[in-house]
């Protein structure tokens, strides 16, 4: 998979040309990864950074079909104008809630969005930032008060692995780093 065609699109997986072709039509597309034993669910763009030069989003914990909307209607922002920026709150997404933009650590790119790591493989360097949610008190993680329960679903990327409160999103990416270093 390609956001250049090098030839080999025809090689390419159902699923691989369904992305491909939504881009095509839409500017982006949007995958959603279901939760396991380990982690929550989430879901990312691809696409944002190849038609519009903004980075791709990420958000986690919020089920499959709700993050896939969440994500187009940002992509609809973005395909009307607006930019995306570090520290950025987005707004007119979920009602009577603002969420806010963070960087992801490059330790956790390759584990959490290897699709969109084969989509821009000519690429080197695609940004992609993470869009967290805050709980019914407006709290983020990270910040006094948010609920521990709520820290398992959403990952705290902005922190390298080894700085990461272990648990789930620590252990996938241990078991990712296993299985690949195996092949």
């Amino acid at each position: 998979m390609t956001c250049h065609d090098y030839g080999d699109r025809a090689d390419m997986h159902s699923g691989d040309q369904r992305l491909v072709d939504n881009i095509g039509e839409h500017g982006w597309g949007v995958l959603a990864i279901p939760g396991t034993d380990t982690t929550g669910p989430w879901a990312f763009t691809v696409g944002l950074w190849h038609t519009y030069r903004v980075p791709e989003v990420a958000i986690f914990g919020i089920p499959p079909q709700n993050a896939m909307a969440i994500l187009n209607l940002i992509g609809d922002q973005v395909a009307a104008g607006t930019q995306l920026h570090v520290d950025q709150w987005i707004d007119d997404v979920l009602p009577d809630y603002r969420m806010r933009l963070r960087p992801i650590a490059e330790p956790w790119r390759r584990p959490l969005f290897g699709t969109a790591i084969r989509y821009y493989r000519a690429t080197p360097e695609w940004p992609v930032l993470q869009c967290v949610w805050p709980d019914r008190s407006h709290r983020f993680p990270g910040e006094a008060g948010y609920p521990p329960a709520l820290d398992e679903k959403q990952p705290r990327l902005e922190t390298r692995p080894d700085e990461h409160p272990q648990g789930g999103w620590t252990a996938y990416r241990e078991e990712w780093l296993a299985w690949t270093t195996r092949q």
